[in-house]
C-alpha cells in the first residue's frame, strides 16, 4: 500500500499533479500496489482541487484506490466505475463513505467554550460529507486574513454566530478549527499547541500548514480516533496488509503519525526541517525531490527498487 499526502507532496504550488507523477501512480495500480490519498482536505475541497485540474468529479480518471479526508475523520472507497457522485455541490453517493468519525453535540460545546475562553477564531463543520458546511466565530483582535479567506472560500456554505451566544445543540460536527496567522504563530505558536492539547485531552488537536497562504497555522480539534496514522491502521487492517508493505510520503506536521506508522517512509524535501528530523532515524526512510520536481514519483521509484 502506497499513501500520498497531496497538499506539498503530491500537489504542485500551483495545484496540480505533475504527469511524471500521475503515471508512477498508475504504474503502482497495475502492479497490484493498493494507492490513497491522505489529506487534510475535506471531500468537497478535494473534490474541488480535481476539479479545477481538469479532472472529471467521479474521480475515476486519478490513479487512487482510497482517499482519507478531513486528516482521518473519513475514508472513502473510490470505485472506477462508480466514484464519488455530485449533483451541485452535494454528494449523493454516501456508499462509497466507508469509515468516518465525528465530534458529539457535548463535545462540540466543549471545545467551543475553550476556544472562546482563548478568544481565538474558530469554525465548526458539519459530519461528512456534508463538513463544506460550517458555522464561524470571528472574536480575535489579531487580523486573521487566512481565516478570512476561508471565509470567503465557504462563503455559500457558512454562517457567522453571534460572538456572545455559547455554542449549545450544534448536533454533531467533523471539527474544530481554528487558524494562528504565521507572525502570531512565530512568537508563541508552539505554546498554543502545547496548552490546547493539554487543556482537550480526550481529543485529536492536530497541527497543520494552511494549504492557502502556506504560512498560518491550523489547529484541529477531532474526535480522538481521527488521525491520518489511525485511519490507516485501520484500512490496512480491513485490507490485511502488514505494515512493513505500508509506504507513505508526506510534507508537514499533520503527516508525522502517518510516517512514524508507515514501514517505508519518504519525505519531499520541501518540508521542514524539524519534521525531517523526526522521522530521519527511520530506517526505511528516504528524503526526495520537492512537490514541485516529482518527489512523489522518485518514491515510487525508490520503493520498487527495494
Amino acid at each position: 500500500m502506497f499513501i500520498t499526502d497531496l497538499d506539498g507532496t503530491l500537489f504542485t504550488d500551483d495545484k496540480q499533479i505533475n504527469p511524471i507523477d500521475l503515471r508512477a501512480l498508475e504504474r503502482l495500480g497495475e502492479m497490484g500496489f493498493i494507492r490513497v490519498f491522505a489529506t487534510g482536505r475535506s471531500l468537497y475541497s478535494f473534490q474541488k482541487a480535481v476539479e479545477r485540474m481538469g479532472f472529471d468529479s467521479s474521480c475515476e480518471e486519478l490513479p487512487v484506490d482510497y482517499l482519507i479526508c478531513s486528516t482521518g475523520a473519513c475514508i472513502i472507497k473510490l470505485e472506477r466505475k462508480h466514484g464519488i457522485k455530485m449533483r451541485g455541490n452535494i454528494i449523493n453517493r454516501k456508499e462509497n463513505i466507508i469509515q468516518k468519525h465525528s465530534l458529539e453535540s457535548g463535545d462540540v460545546s466543549h471545545i467551543a467554550d475553550y476556544f472562546d475562553s482563548l478568544k481565538l477564531d474558530y469554525m465548526i463543520h458539519r459530519p461528512v460529507p456534508y463538513s463544506h458546511h460550517c458555522i464561524y466565530r470571528e472574536q480575535s483582535r489579531m487580523p486573521n486574513p487566512d481565516f478570512i479567506l476561508r471565509i470567503e472560500i465557504y462563503k455559500d456554505f457558512i454562517t457567522k454566530i453571534n460572538h456572545s451566544e455559547p455554542i449549545k445543540d450544534f448536533g454533531q460536527a467533523t471539527e474544530l478549527l481554528t487558524i494562528i496567522p504565521a507572525e502570531i504563530f512565530a512568537q508563541h505558536g508552539n505554546n498554543t499547541v502545547t496548552m490546547i492539547e493539554e487543556a482537550l485531552p480526550e481529543f485529536s488537536v492536530v497541527r497543520a500548514t494552511s494549504p492557502l497562504d502556506g504560512k498560518s497555522v491550523w489547529i484541529e480539534v477531532f474526535n480522538r480516533m481521527v488521525s491520518k496514522s489511525q485511519a490507516i491502521s485501520w484500512l490496512a487492517d480491513q485490507l490485511k496488509i502488514q505494515k512493513e508493505n505500508v509506504a507513505a510520503i508526506g510534507n508537514d506536521y499533520n503527516d508525522l503519525d502517518m510516517l512514524e506508522r508507515a514501514g517505508h517512509v519518504f519525505i519531499v524535501n520541501n518540508a521542514p526541517k524539524e519534521l525531517k528530523d523526526k522521522v530521519s532515524d527511520k530506517r526505511e526512510f528516504a528524503e526526495v525531490g520537492s512537490n514541485n520536481n516529482c518527489g512523489v514519483s522518485e518514491a515510487i521509484n525508490i520503493l520498487l527498487q527495494r
